[in-house]
């Protein structure tokens, strides 16, 4: 299975998950780049701000095109009930190009419902699987992890 994992971490929450992924699926990943500063709690109100209005964001040029990949692996966190923006704007850009998708996120408590139901009602798929964090799961993650991977290997 050819597989690639996108994803977009503010905090590096994400960039965790997504790099554990990784070695465990043999995937290839890539980062999606905000051009905003993001940083501190200017950048937390801003990011939380442009989540409530969901429009895309300016993102960096992609370099893996994801239409030579099986699988998509999409990573966000959850900024006010939905997807971080700069996934919106992936998700909008690429979405021709995926065959199959699966999601993750991590977050504080919850939303991660209304996430994966925005992110499929964009791409118009149904994920493979789907995986949350929240806080609490971030301390210690590996047998979610392994669990999710499983599946996805699976399908």
């Amino acid at each position: 299975m050819n597989t690639l994992i996108v994803y977009y971490s503010r905090t590096k929450n994400t960039q965790n998950v997504a790099k554990n992924l990784k070695e465990k699926l043999h995937a290839d990943i890539e980062e999606i780049i905000d051009t905003k500063n993001r940083s501190g709690v200017i950048g937390w109100i801003s990011s939380c701000i442009d989540a409530i209005r969901k429009v895309p964001v300016k993102i960096k040029p992609i370099e893996k095109d994801p239409a030579i990949y099986d699988t998509v692996i999409i990573g966000t966190p959850v900024w006010a009930s939905t997807m971080a923006n700069p996934v919106l704007t992936y998700i909008t850009e690429n979405k021709e190009k995926f065959k199959d998708v699966a999601f993750f996120c991590t977050c504080r408590h919850g939303g991660y419902e209304e996430t994966f139901a925005n992110m499929k009602e964009i791409i118009a798929k149904k994920p493979l699987e789907t995986l949350f964090l929240t806080e609490l799961d971030m301390e210690s993650f590996d047998d979610k992890l392994e669990s999710y991977a499983n599946k996805i290997k699976g399908n």
